[in-house]
């Protein structure tokens, strides 16, 4: 390149080199662009984060509406001694297909010194919002003096929720605090009830026979005026006898 050729490029770069303003612009033009894509940033995650809440929302709203079945132990209305176990849906929709399970077995006394097993139903078909299924589990006065049985039983209640999504229920029965428990006698509408009973079956054995019942009734005035009479009768009565006898003494004479 000769010394000529050599100069004209350097002219060339020297008009050609960006200004002031030039760079400016390219500085607001880059700035713009970090500021845009900040802002695209801020709001692709401001959108994740409220798509994410929604689901979170959904979930749980899907989870308050899902059955609740759970199996505890409970007095029975009969007495505070008698224990039932009940299987209840707390939920707010239906629980179906209702299974229970226990390790070990579920079992009870037989009032004979034996135990037995708690029949359990293989499957609850439907059990709707505070619907509840309930069997007698044992008699807790009579559970207290048995060693040979279990005090813990450990066991699962598994359902179908909405769509048939599979739920399940952890159980524990802990029959320790009712050993020591006392178990005062309250007469409730069990106990009323085969009062009633007994009624019914003491009146239908009533008859006019000698053995049976026998109704009076009484005009309370009339018999009473007549009670009096009667006894101021036997009064004068008695009067006169006595006045006789007093006649007819000798040693009157």
């Amino acid at each position: 390149m000769t010394d000529e050729q050599f100069a004209e490029l350097l002219r060339a770069i020297q008009d050609n080199q960006p200004s002031f303003t030039d760079w400016m612009g390219a500085v607001a033009g880059a700035l713009t662009f970090l500021i845009a894509a900040a802002a695209l940033w801020i709001a692709w995650g401001q959108l994740k984060e409220a798509s994410s809440a929604r689901e979170q929302t959904k979930k749980l709203e899907r989870e308050k509406s899902q059955p609740y079945v759970v199996a505890f132990l409970e007095e029975s209305a009969i007495g505070s001694h008698i224990i039932d176990l009940v299987v209840r849906n707390y939920g707010q929709t239906a629980g179906r297909n209702i299974r229970l399970s226990f390790a070990p077995t579920l079992n009870r006394t037989d009032g004979n010194g034996g135990q037995e097993d708690v029949i359990l139903p293989e499957v609850i078909s439907f059990l709707a919002p505070s619907q509840e299924w309930r069997t007698l589990f044992d008699v807790a006065t009579e559970r207290a003096h048995r060693e040979d049985l279990p005090l813990v039983y450990k066991g699962v209640v598994t359902y179908e929720g909405l769509d048939a999504d599979p739920q399940k229920s952890d159980v524990v029965i802990d029959l320790r605090p009712f050993k020591a428990r006392i178990f005062p006698e309250i007469l409730g509408v069990h106990h009323a009830a085969v009062a009633l009973q007994d009624i019914s079956k003491n009146q239908k054995k009533w008859s006019e026979s000698p053995q049976g019942i026998k109704v009076y009734s009484r005009d309370g005035d009339a018999k009473d005026a007549k009670v009096v009479e009667q006894a101021r009768r036997w009064k004068a009565r008695r009067e006169a006898e006595r006045a006789a006898e007093a006649q007819n003494d000798p040693k009157e004479g």
